[in-house]
C-alpha cells in the first residue's frame, strides 16, 4: 500500500495529540470543549494519515491525554461511564476522519485520472513534428 508509512505517522500522532492538549488546554476553560477539540483533532489526523492503526492510535492517546489532563484535573485514567463514552467517541471518529481520507484521496484520483475531452492525446513523436522538421535537427 503506498501512502504514509505507519512507523512515521505513530510518532506523528502523538505529537499530534500532544499539541491538541496543549491548545485545547489554552484556548478553553471548560472541560467539554476540550474534549471536543481533541475529538476534532483526531479526526483531522485521520483524515489525514488514512491509515487505520496510526488514527486508531492517535484517538487512543488522545483519550489518554484528554481523561487524565482535561477531564481529571489530577492526572489520573478512570474508567467510569463517561471516560468510556470518550473512549468510543474518539475511537468513532478516528474511523471516520480515515474512512473520509480514503473518500477524499479516491476522489482525488479519479479527478485526475478522468481524461478531458477538451485535450487532444500526445502522440509519441508528435509534439514538436518530425525530427527532420525540428531547428536543432537541420544542418
Amino acid at each position: 500500500m503506498r501512502g504514509r508509512p505507519v512507523e512515521m505517522l505513530l510518532p506523528a500522532g502523538f505529537v499530534w495529540a500532544v499539541g491538541a492538549c496543549v491548545v485545547a488546554t489554552v484556548a478553553f476553560a471548560e472541560a467539554t470543549a476540550r474534549v471536543i477539540v481533541m475529538a476534532v483533532a483526531v479526526g483531522v489526523f485521520g483524515v489525514w494519515a488514512r491509515r487505520y492503526l496510526a488514527a486508531l492510535a492517535t484517538g487512543a492517546m488522545s483519550w489518554c491525554f484528554a481523561t487524565g489532563f482535561l477531564a481529571h484535573p489530577a492526572g489520573q485514567l478512570a474508567f467510569g461511564s463517561e471516560d468510556l463514552l470518550r473512549l468510543a467517541a474518539f475511537t468513532a471518529v478516528a474511523l471516520v476522519g480515515c474512512a473520509w481520507g480514503y473518500v477524499l484521496g479516491a476522489r482525488r484520483r479519479h479527478r485526475l485520472m478522468r481524461a478531458d475531452p477538451r485535450r487532444d492525446p500526445v502522440i509519441l513523436g508528435r509534439l514538436h513534428g518530425r525530427p527532420e522538421e525540428l531547428p536543432h535537427e537541420a544542418q
